[in-house]
Formats: structure tokens, sequence, C-alpha cells
């Protein structure tokens, strides 16, 4: 029984031998194998940028090693496309070994060829960096009873925007993302990202701002004798409104809408959308921190003669 199992682990490391003898000829011997290869450098003259963007990935074949085809440290550095050549405009660049390279260069890799694509199209232009205007793109709705009182200056207010001259020149201004906030009742802190603007090789420094916005318990302020004006008028007869004058209930920041002056309250009605009944909605028009709790009346009697 004991020269049984002597005889079976000869064999059994026999056979492990014979593998790992299979497998070091194997992966020492060199072949052609067709990938994928992701594009992880652009090489270009200095102070020029790419205005498009490159082709993510090539499909290639390379020569090497069995063993080097097994690594993957090689692969995922992928490849350098060569441009330093160009100067400022646009390209049509054939692909081939003399200008695609392999980011993580061994001798045991060797590219064969481009195989797709075969020519990409590429823009240079000069690489820029100015100072823009941050401004927001936020809604911030307060709760019932509560106003936004302010929002403080956008930090910073400028931001650095770097990339192509082209583009760079069409972007006099840097919104952060859009926000819709509700339901306000106590003052709140934000940062927010940029939006980053259209176009290939933008950069934003920095990417985010911060902002604070101030929320109030709201006061209610009584207008009366707002004179209502009236809009679209019939040209061959006179009208009458009945009433000419309305009371208005505002509510708002406490400080603001004490300082708040009546002559920016506008109220209108429209002949054009006079009701069979003779009667018009009645319309306030007040600064946008403000809110109309109540209008008295709601609608203007017309009458014509």
């Amino acid at each position: 029984m004991t020269k049984l199992f002597e005889n079976l682990w000869i064999k059994i490391i026999a056979l492990i031998f014979g593998l790992l003898l299979w497998f070091h000829v194997a992966t020492e011997k060199n072949y052609i194998y067709q990938l994928y290869l992701p594009v992880s450098e652009i090489i270009l003259e200095s102070g020029l940028t790419l205005s498009s963007s490159p082709p993510d990935s090539l499909m290639v074949t390379v020569s090497a090693s069995g063993k080097q085809l097994i690594r993957k440290k090689w692969r995922s550095r992928g490849l350098k496309i060569i441009v330093s050549q160009f100067g400022i405009g646009q390209y049509d660049l054939n692909l081939n070994t003399s200008n695609v390279f392999i980011s993580s260069a061994t001798t045991d890799v060797t590219l064969e060829e481009i195989i797709s694509p075969s020519n990409i199209k590429i823009s240079l232009d000069n690489i820029v960096e100015v100072l823009v205007e941050v401004k927001p793109d936020i809604v911030a709705e307060p709760d019932e009873g509560y106003a936004v009182s302010s929002v403080s200056s956008i930090l910073p207010s400028q931001i650095k925007l770097k990339g192509p001259k082209t583009l760079v020149k069409k972007i006099p201004v840097v919104f952060t993302e859009h926000k819709v906030l509700k339901g306000l009742r106590s003052n709140i802190e934000l940062k927010l990202p940029l939006a980053k603007p259209f176009g290939y090789g933008i950069e934003l420094k920095p990417d985010s701002v911060s902002l604070f916005i101030e929320v109030v318990p709201v006061k209610t302020r009584v207008f009366n004798q707002i004179p209502i004006v009236l809009y679209n008028p019939p040209s061959d007869s006179i009208v009458e409104m009945v009433p000419q004058f309305v009371r208005i209930e505002l509510t708002g920041p406490p400080t603001e809408i004490d300082l708040l002056n009546k002559n920016t309250l506008i109220a209108s009605v429209d002949y054009a959308q006079k009701t069979n009944s003779g009667k018009a909605v009645l319309v306030i028009d007040c600064p946008v921190k403000f809110k109309i709790r109540k209008a008295t009346p709601d609608s203007v009697l017309l009458l014509t003669r």
C-alpha cells in the first residue's frame, strides 16, 4: 500500500513539473495579439492644447511574450500620441508606429500596427488662463412666514478659467450648478460646484464656490390707494375702472419692506382679458424679494362709454 502511494506521488510531482515546464516555455514565446488600449497622453508643443477630444482608445496589434500579455500594468498605462510637430490649426493625422507609442515602454512588448481608427482629426489652439465672474444658479424658496433677506457675495467671486483660447474667449461668466432649495426657515451656508462650460479641455480653478443665504421671519406691510393701470384700452371708447385703486398686503424681509417705496408696486388690468361679465383680473407686480399676501379687490369692473 505504501509503495502504491509513493508511485502516485511521483506521478503527481512529474505532472506538476511538466505543467510548470510547459507554462514556462509557452510564456517565453512571442505572440501577435490584438487588443484595445486607452489613449493616456497626447504630447503637444509647449503652450498649446487640444480644442477637441481625442479618441478614448485605439485598437492595435502588439508583439509580446506570453508573460507580458498576462501582465496588466503596461496595458492600463495605455498609449501616447505624438503631435508636437504641429502648431495652431486643424489636422488629419494618420496614426502609425512613428507617432503612437506604448506609454509603459518595455523591450518585451512591441507595437506592431494601429488598426482602428487609423486616422483622427485634431484641433490645436493656444492655451490661456483668464479670470471670469461667477454667478449663482439657485432658487431659494422660504417656508410660509419666512423670506430670503439676502444671498451674500459668492466666494470667490471670480475663478480661473483655463483652456483653448477660441473657447475661453466665448465664456464671459461661469454659473454654479442649478440647485433648488425649498422650505427654508433658517440661514444656510452652501458650497456649490461650478457647472463646467461646454467645450473640451476647459479647467476651472477652483471648481466650487461658497455662498450664504440669510432667511428671516417676514413682516407684513399694507399699501393703500395704489392706482390701477389699464393696458390695451379701446381707441374708440372711454373706459371707466371700478375701483381705480387697490389695497395691497405685502410680506417680505422686515428691514427691506420698511424701506420699500410704494411706487415700485404696479397694479394693472388688461382690457383684452375682460370677461363677459365686464371684469378683468388684477395683476400686481412687485420686487422679487416680496410676496403678495392679499390684494383688495382681486378684479376690476371695466365700463365703456
